[in-house]
């Protein structure tokens, strides 16, 4: 049985008491950690921590790289009853920047290769402790430091995720939100003690970090590894680990597939994945790849974790669904007059339950466009944005989003900040960004250019530029350069009209 924590640091404290001796994880370095001396090793994060000025409910950034060590500096900021605030070690300085200033960090956990950057990204009149989890000294006592100051609606966890405007905003998770996120997969994935997941994606990624969670909920051993660079030695470390779990996003299909006929990949019984809805030639390839293993086919958004999940007696004869809504959660569809239809209609998707975040941080505008009152008293619902069919049967087909938000391998792109990018490299004179249907990322960036008289930049030279300034997901597959751009009667850029030509 799964149990029902009401506080996340629950979930490592009951399996430090219950199965010290259990292996709660391991790296490519095999550097394996007990879940008595994950614990332990929390504590003294937490204690570290506190001496350096933390309190309870303050925001700690994780700007680490996947390891073991990002575990304990993850489940020591919890015991800290701090609010981990994980961010890619792949933002770009500017942004990591706005974060720092937005969310006015207590303290920084980073690793010794990340730690400059994390102090050039500091903003000027900031001064704050970057602290490494390296030689932690035994604590005193194996007391969860935060244990009776914080109540279950408390701040957990706050992940950052673009917006339309191309500024980052950060989605707050209760204690709440984080359990019942756990509870609900960990119960239709089935997750159990006897489980190794082996997680490549980016543990600062809410699908990453969520292994994490329901690993320590139910027993499960982790293996970190440390990306998806190289297919081929992470597949071989796959085959060797013996684990039976393998987190997945669509966008490592097509590498995995150029190399899982070398290895034996049979250990592994069970195949998740969201991010972009998968393709039904997506899902044949997988199965093919993994014949002995369970495909879950999930989707979802950082503000509520997941929506749906397909059952994999569904799966062959509805492949083109993103499935039916997570235990614990209702969702609906509501047209633009905010009909309300549970199947057979199409129209925004709404969200119920309590995996629902507690709005944006510092941003009550945004919070109110996406967290709309419900039917019931005190109760708020998601308006997610996404334009969706719900079938007679209530089963989910995503279309699009309903705003002008880019869904690239399930995080967030904002037009508007490929676009200044763009416009700020000298020879660029207009630009229009805009997303196109991809089978294994759900969409990619395809931008538009017009030129300053008298400068000839080439595609690639625009794209190195944007690379060299963005995320790689938000940097455009394609660069056209155009002559001029259609306009319409008063004289501004006919965006539609530019667009509908790729449709």
């Amino acid at each position: 049985m799964i149990p029902n924590h009401i506080f996340l640091y629950q979930h490592l404290e009951n399996m430090a008491k219950t199965q010290p001796d259990a292996a709660a994880a391991q790296d490519a370095t095999q550097d394996t950690i007990t879940y008595g001396d994950l614990h332990m090793d929390a504590i003294a994060v937490a204690t570290r921590l506190s001496e350096n000025g933390v309190k309870v409910g303050d925001r700690v950034i994780l700007f680490m790289k996947n390891s073991v060590d990002f575990m304990r500096a993850f489940w020591g900021a919890t015991y800290a009853g701090a609010v981990v605030t994980p961010v890619s070690v792949d933002t770009k300085v500017s942004k990591l920047n706005y974060i720092f200033a937005d969310c006015t960090p207590a303290a920084v956990l980073a690793d010794d290769d990340t730690m400059d950057e994390a102090l050039v990204a500091m903003p000027r009149d900031m001064d704050l402790p970057i602290l490494t989890v390296e030689d932690l000294q035994k604590p005193a006592g194996n007391d969860v430091p935060c244990a009776g100051q914080i109540i279950d609606q408390d701040l957990g966890c706050m992940i950052y995720t673009s917006g339309s405007t191309g500024r980052p905003k950060g989605v707050m998770l209760s204690h709440q939100n984080l359990t019942a996120a756990s509870r609900s997969v960990c119960t239709y994935l089935g997750y159990t003690a006897d489980d190794c997941i082996f997680v490549t994606i980016p543990l600062t990624f809410d699908y990453g970090m969520h292994q994490l969670t329901m690993a320590a909920l139910v027993g499960a051993k982790v293996y970190v590894e440390k990306n998806f660079a190289s297919p081929l030695f992470t597949l071989d470390r796959l085959s060797k680990s013996g684990a039976t779990c393998f987190p997945i996003v669509p966008t490592m299909v097509p590498l995995i597939a150029a190399f899982a006929d070398r290895f034996d990949l049979s250990a592994v019984r069970l195949l998740s994945s969201t991010a972009a809805a998968l393709h039904p030639s997506v899902i044949d390839q997988l199965q093919t790849l993994f014949p002995t293993a369970t495909v879950f086919s999930m989707y979802g958004l950082t503000e509520c974790h997941r929506c749906t999940y397909m059952p994999p007696a569904e799966l062959a004869k509805r492949k083109g669904s993103v499935g039916i809504a997570i235990p614990n959660t209702e969702m609906w569809v509501e047209d633009s007059a905010g009909n309300r239809f549970p199947s057979d209609a199409t129209g925004e998707l709404v969200i119920r339950g309590a995996t629902v975040m507690k709005g944006y941080w510092n941003n009550p505008e945004k919070t109110a466009e996406r967290l709309k009152k419900g039917r019931h008293p005190g109760e708020y619902v998601l308006y997610t944005g996404d334009l969706c069919h719900l079938d007679a049967e209530g089963f989910l087909y995503f279309i699009a989003r309903s705003d002008d938000v880019l869904k690239i391998r399930g995080e967030k792109v904002a037009p508007k900040e490929v676009e200044d990018v763009l416009l700020s490299y000298p020879a660029v004179s207009e630009a229009i960004v805009f997303g196109r249907p991809d089978e294994v990322q759900g969409q990619h960036v395809h931008a538009l250019v017009t030129l300053t008289p008298g400068t000839d930049p080439t595609p690639k030279e625009l794209r190195d530029w944007c690379a060299s300034h963005l995320e790689n997901i938000a940097v455009p597959r394609v660069v056209e350069i155009r002559d001029a751009f259609a306009r319409n009667s008063n004289g501004k850029i006919d965006r539609n009209l530019l667009t509908s030509e790729f449709l």
